[in-house]
């Protein structure tokens, strides 16, 4: 019986069949260790080869860095030395601007900054819509401590701060009744005014066509160029009710226009429109660059960095954007110290990117109206 069971050819068969799964399952643990080590082995080879790879990239680099300083060495010298006392404007032209943090700059912030020229040559650009929505009344903002003769005079916001704080250091200093007789203009409230002064002229017919308009142009600006349409400029007057003195009284005969002449230029406003001996004697006339002849009552905000240097330099606004597409770098010093670092870039109309350098603490962005953005960077 049990020599028919040993030769039973199905029990052989299940032996043999026992027999290939053992060597399968044998094979198949000597397989999967054999790849777990392949794969062990071909991770550390690729770890061996980016490790080279990298340090041959780091060589190379090192490499052509030594290659470059070596044909292009770095010989820009430090900048000029300023004086060591007082305020100090530095031109840096031909030294580049190192840029370290970049800043998105809105075409309406441009257009607010503060340079924006308007005169008989150079019209408010077209996109000036993009910015008009920020217009402030001055008296609202202020809370009525600038009192103007009309509430809906109005300015960009950083101009409304600037007159704000320069009518509080008059008043600390005893400088009083200061009136706002005009601020920004519309273009159909300068159109009104032109248009009025054209019939005028034109009533007794001796004027027409080009002449009329030429002689209209000499005592009001064209539509689109007036300064007063850039939202930045202010008529100052000085009324008080009670005051049959100052009632009476032009601003430039009083206390208070001397100290606002004279001032000015520490909130960011600068005298519009200098013509000689007005409006005081030492007055250079700049109305050969202003094209205004006019005895003007106005001043304009272009903001605190821009304001020192025209009153250090002497300027006008059209003389300062002249004297910065000639120099396109200026640094300004006081008593040795960098204060600000003011540079203008060729620009299109348009949001852009820019570059500021290392260790700003402030900026700000203008366009001039002359195909250019000026930087003004404080420290």
């Amino acid at each position: 019986m049990s020599g028919t069971h040993r030769s039973d050819p199905y029990y052989k068969l299940l032996r043999i069949i026992i027999g290939l799964a053992v060597l399968l399952a044998v094979f198949l643990v000597a397989y999967f260790m054999i790849d777990s080590s392949l794969q062990g082995q071909l991770r550390q080879e690729q770890s061996r080869i980016v490790a080279e790879n990298n340090a041959l990239v780091e060589e190379y680099n090192a490499a052509v860095l030594a290659q470059r300083s070596s044909a292009q060495p770095d010989v820009t010298p430090d900048w000029p030395q300023p004086k060591a006392e007082g305020i100090d404007v530095v031109s840096l032209k031909g030294y580049a601007v190192r840029g370290v943090d970049q800043v998105a700059v809105t075409r309406a912030e441009a257009l607010t900054g503060g340079l924006l020229l308007l005169n008989r040559w150079h019209s408010l650009p077209a996109d000036f819509s993009l910015a008009e929505g920020e217009l402030k009344s001055i008296m609202e903002t202020t809370g009525n401590r600038v009192p103007t003769q009309e509430r809906v005079l109005s300015l960009f916001p950083a101009a409304i701060e600037a007159l704000d704080q320069m009518i509080a250091a008059a008043k600390e200093e005893g400088m009083e009744d200061y009136l706002i007789r005009g601020a920004y203009r519309s273009m159909d409230t300068q159109a009104g005014f032109f248009n009025s002064r054209m019939e005028k002229l034109a009533a007794d017919g001796k004027l027409t066509g080009d002449a009329l308009i030429e002689a209209v142009k000499k005592s009001v600006s064209y539509p689109g160029t007036s300064d007063y349409q850039a939202g930045l400029s202010v008529e100052v007057d000085v009324w008080n009710q009670n005051d049959p003195i100052m009632k009476a009284a032009k601003i430039h005969e009083t206390a208070q226009g001397r100290w606002l002449y004279d001032n000015c230029w520490k909130y960011g406003y600068v005298f519009r429109f200098p013509v000689s001996g007005y409006p005081y004697p030492e007055t250079v006339d700049k109305s050969y660059k202003t094209a205004i002849s006019l005895q003007m009552d106005t001043y304009r905000y272009v903001g605190v960095p821009h304001a020192l240097v025209m009153h250090q330099l002497d300027l006008c606004l059209e003389e300062y954007i002249e004297y910065l597409m000639e120099n396109e770098h200026v640094a300004v010093y006081e008593d040795g110290q960098l204060k600000y670092e003011i540079f203008r870039v060729a620009a299109d109309p348009g949001d852009v990117q820019l570059r500021l350098p290392e260790g700003a603490a402030g900026y700000t962005v203008s366009d001039d109206n002359m195909g250019g953005l000026v930087v003004a960077v404080s420290f």
